[in-house]
């Protein structure tokens, strides 16, 4: 399965996260989500963004992808650095998912809560851990 999301920073160069709280999982996640079909993943990372936090982004480049494997399934996961361009990060409750809460966190503080990150957003902090990616 594929899916994007986007790297959004405040001034301080902190990242957004968004919260997942169901009957499946609790976690801090990189807004985002699946590919539809016929979607670029750049398409479906600025439409998850608008369904999710009901922002518009411009996408500055792409930072890189990941795969990753979670209850048995493979994912491909894309990083695309944005912008807001429009509106202010809000919770919309229009998804499936059910997100409670977002923030931004710094890098040292992701490490600290490395255990509550999604495997997705994990996988994003050992890359740029690595220095295979910069922000």
């Amino acid at each position: 399965m594929q899916l994007a999301g986007c790297i959004i920073t405040n001034s301080d160069g902190d990242i957004l996260l968004i919260h997942r709280n169901s009957s499946k999982r609790t976690q801090w996640e990189i807004p985002g989500g699946k590919l539809e079909d016929g979607e670029t993943p750049e398409q479906a990372a600025v439409r998850e963004l608008k369904e999710e936090l009901d922002i518009t982004v411009t996408v500055n480049r792409t930072i890189g992808s990941q795969e990753f494997e979670q209850e048995g399934n493979q994912y491909r996961y894309y990083w695309f650095k944005a912008t807001v361009t429009q509106g202010k990060p809000r919770l919309t409750g229009s998804d499936d998912a059910i997100h409670d809460s977002f923030r931004y966190c710094s890098l040292a503080e992701m490490r600290t809560m490395f255990d509550e990150l999604s495997a997705n957003a994990q996988n994003f902090v050992r890359v740029l851990d690595n220095k295979q990616i910069h922000l």
